[in-house]
C-alpha cells in the first residue's frame, strides 16, 4: 500500500460518538470516559501548524511521492491533549487519541491488538527519524475491564522549517481493545513523562461494559 493511500484510508472509520465537558471525555460507542484534569484540550489547528512545518524524513520512498499530498492527507487526531504544567510550553508532554472502528484496522482477520500496534510501528519511519537500534515487540497488559498494548520507548529526532534547532523527542503507542472498536493513543514527550504518570493517566479510564 502506498503511504498516501495508507493515509487517506485513516480517514475513514472513525468513531464520530465523541463528546468533551467537564475536563471529561466521552466515547459514547464504547461507553468510556476519561478524565483529563490534569491535561488541557488543544484546538487541532496545532496539529495542522505543526505539520505544516514538520521536516519529513528523507527517504527515497518520499521523494516518488507527492509530500505535500502526504502532508495534507495525515488525519488529524479526534483528541489532542497536553500536559498542564507550571509553564506551559511546547515540550510539555502531547497524547494524539484516535478511536477506530475494529474491522477498519484489521478488516476480517482477528488481529489481536498487539498485531496493530506493531502494525503502527512499521510506519513510522516515514514519519521520524529514529536510530537503528532494535524496536522490542510491544507487550499486552490488563487494565481493569479492557486490555491495552504499549510500544517501547521510540526515540527519534526532528525538526521544523522555521527553525534550525534540531529536537529530541520520544514517542510511545498505546492500543485499547474495547469490544468491535481500537483506540489508538500516541504519546509524545521530551522523556519527560515518566511511566508511573502515564500509567496514572491510563487509570482515568473508566468503562461500564
Amino acid at each position: 500500500m502506498k503511504l498516501t493511500d495508507f493515509l487517506i484510508s485513516r480517514q475513514y472509520g472513525l468513531s464520530r460518538n465523541i463528546s468533551i465537558d467537564n475536563e471529561m471525555i466521552r466515547f459514547h460507542d464504547i461507553e468510556m470516559t476519561m478524565k483529563i484534569k490534569d491535561w488541557n484540550i488543544v484546538e487541532i489547528q496545532k496539529f495542522h501548524d505543526f505539520i505544516s512545518k514538520y521536516s519529513f524524513p528523507k527517504k527515497e520512498e518520499l521523494k516518488k511521492d507527492n509530500q505535500k499530498g502526504i502532508r495534507s492527507n495525515i488525519p488529524p487526531p479526534q483528541i489532542l491533549i497536553q500536559k498542564k504544567t507550571e509553564r506551559l510550553s511546547e515540550n510539555s508532554p502531547v497524547i494524539a487519541m484516535y478511536l477506530y472502528e475494529k474491522t477498519h484496522l484489521t478488516g476480517d482477520s482477528l488481529l489481536h491488538i498487539r498485531s496493530i500496534n506493531k502494525f503502527e510501528q512499521m510506519w513510522l519511519p516515514y514519519f521520524i527519524n529514529f536510530g537503528p537500534e532494535r524496536r522490542d515487540n510491544p507487550r499486552v497488559h490488563k487494565r481493569q475491564l479492557f486490555e491495552y498494548c504499549q510500544s517501547t520507548d521510540i526515540n527519534f529526532g526532528y525538526s521544523l522549517s522555521d527553525s534550525q534547532i534540531e529536537n529530541d523527542a520520544r514517542i510511545r503507542i498505546l492500543s485499547f481493545a474495547f469490544n468491535s472498536y481500537v483506540l489508538l493513543m500516541y504519546v509524545f514527550d521530551k522523556d519527560n513523562l515518566p511511566q508511573e504518570e502515564l500509567l496514572t493517566f491510563i487509570d482515568n479510564i473508566k468503562t461500564s461494559t
